[in-house]
C-alpha cells in the first residue's frame, strides 16, 4: 500500500516522489468528557486546506483507546476514523500521536487509571500544570513503573499493554494511505530523575526562577548538569523501548513512518542522546523519523507573551544539532502555542518559521484550538 508520504534518505516525499515539507497543525483533544474526540467538522478541514496546512498530528489517548486492560474501544476508533476520513477528503495526511501530559488521566491526560501505579506517593499540582512533572512524586513514580513494566490488574506488564495497543493500531491503519506516521509517545519523561533535575534548575536559576535563565552561561551550566541524566534515560530506557514498540508495529505494518520523540527536557535545549530504533539483530528499522518539540521555557506562564529571540533561538539550534546526530528525517512535531498571540509572540513565531525555512525543516504548530481566532494564523501563512 502506497502511503501519501514516506521517507527517502533524510527527507520526506509525497507518494510520487516530490519533496514534502510539513506545514502542519496539531489536533489533540484531551477532554475525557468528550471521549477525547474533538468537535471537528468538514468545514474545519476545508479551512485547513484553504490556509495551506498539509499535515495533521492527530492525538490518540490511551485511556480512550484501551479503557480496560486488553479491551480496545471500537467506538473510540471509529470516531478517530471519521476524523481521518475528513482530513483525507481534503487530501491532508495525518500521523497518530499517542499523547500524554503528566503521564495519565489521574493527573492530566494519557494513560488510563488501571495503568497508573504511583506507589501511593503524593501528587502535587500548582497553577502551572507542567510543574507537576518536576514536583509530583506520584507522576514521577507512575512513569518509573511504566518503564519498569510493572503488572497491570490483569497481571500483564503496563508497558506490554502499551506495545500491544500500538500493534493493534498498526494493523488497523496499515492499509490507510492517509495515516502516514505513528508518533510513539508524546514527550517521554524519565520519572524520578525529574526531582533531581528540578533541584538543579532551581539552584542555577536562583531567586529569579525560570525567567532568570536568559544568560547563556547559566543555560550552559544547567545543560552540563542535566544532560548526563537525560542521556542515560534515552540510551538505557527510551531507545530500547522505541525499538520494542517499533518491532511490534513492523509485524503488522511495513510502510508507515515510525516517529520518535526525544525526552521531555529536550524541549528546552537539553541535548538528545536518542538513537534510531533497531530490530532484535541490531539493524536500524526502516522508515523512521525524528519529531522533536521545542518551546521557550516560559511557555504557559504569564511571561510567555514577552516573546524574544535569544533563548528560543538557542533552544532550536540545540534541537537542530540533535537532529543531525539522530540522523533521521526531521519534522518539528510541536512548537508555538500562542493562543492569544501578542505582537512579541508573532515576531517570535516569524523568527522561528524563518529558522525552519532556512533549514528546510517542516513543522506542526500547536494547536488547532486557537488557530481561527488567536491571531497567529496570518503569521503562519505568510511564512509558507
Amino acid at each position: 500500500m502506497n502511503k501519501k508520504i514516506r521517507t527517502e534518505n533524510k527527507s520526506f516525499v509525497w507518494e510520487k516522489g516530490e519533496k514534502f515539507t510539513a506545514h502542519g497543525i496539531n489536533m489533540v483533544c484531551k477532554d475525557k468528557a468528550k471521549d477525547y474526540i474533538g468537535d471537528y467538522t468538514v468545514e474545519d478541514f476545508r479551512f485547513l486546506k484553504e490556509n495551506g496546512f498539509n499535515l495533521i498530528r492527530l492525538g490518540v489517548i490511551w485511556d480512550g483507546a484501551e479503557p480496560e486492560p486488553g479491551k480496545y474501544d471500537e467506538g473510540y476508533f471509529k470516531k478517530l476514523d471519521r476524523i481521518i476520513d475528513m482530513a483525507a477528503a481534503e487530501s491532508i495526511p495525518v500521523f497518530l500521536d499517542m499523547h500524554q501530559d503528566l503521564y495519565g488521566v489521574v493527573f492530566e491526560d494519557g494513560a488510563p487509571e488501571w495503568a497508573t501505579v504511583t506507589d501511593d506517593e503524593e501528587h502535587i499540582r500548582t497553577g502551572l500544570w507542567s510543574e507537576s512533572y518536576l514536583l509530583s512524586a506520584a507522576v514521577q513514580h507512575a512513569f518509573d513503573n511504566f518503564w519498569k513494566n510493572v503488572p497491570a490488574p490483569d497481571g500483564k506488564g503496563i508497558r506490554d499493554h502499551y506495545r500491544e495497543l500500538w500493534k493493534f493500531i498498526a494493523k488497523r491503519y496499515a492499509k490507510n494511505p492517509y495515516v502516514i506516521g505513528y508518533d510513539l509517545m508524546n514527550e517521554p519523561f524519565p520519572g524520578s530523575d525529574g526531582a533531581k533535575i528540578f533541584e538543579t534548575i532551581m539552584n542555577i536559576a536562583g531567586e529569579g526562577g525560570m525567567a532568570n535563565l536568559e544568560d547563556e552561561a547559566k543555560i550552559g551550566e544547567l545543560i552540563s548538569y542535566i544532560a548526563p541524566i537525560t542521556a542515560a534515560f534515552e540510551t538505557e530506557i527510551l531507545t530500547p523501548f522505541y525499538s520494542e514498540v517499533a518491532a511490534a508495529i513492523r509485524e503488522e505494518d511495513p510502510d508507515t513512518i515510525i516517529m520518535l520523540e526525544s525526552n521531555y527536557f529536550a524541549n528546552a535545549a537539553i541535548p538528545t542522546a536518542l538513537s534510531p530504533a533497531k530490530d532484535k539483530d541490531g539493524r536500524e528499522i526502516p522508515n523512521q523519523a525524528y519529531v522533536p518539540h521545542g518551546y521557550d521555557i516560559l511557555v504557559d506562564t504569564e511571561d510567555y507573551g514577552a516573546g524574544g529571540f535569544e533563548r528560543v533561538g538557542f533552544i532550536f539550534q540545540t534541537l537542530f544539532e540533535g537532529a543531525e546526530r539522530v540522523g533521521l528525517p526531521v519534522i518539528i512535531g510541536e512548537w508555538g502555542c500562542y493562543p492569544n498571540a501578542s505582537a512579541a509572540e508573532k515576531a517570535q513565531a516569524e523568527f522561528l518559521l524563518g529558522l525552519f525555512k532556512e533549514r528546510g525543516i517542516g513543522n506542526v504548530y500547536f494547536d488547532f484550538s486557537h488557530i481561527k481566532d488567536g491571531g497567529i494564523l496570518e503569521t503562519l501563512k505568510k511564512m509558507r
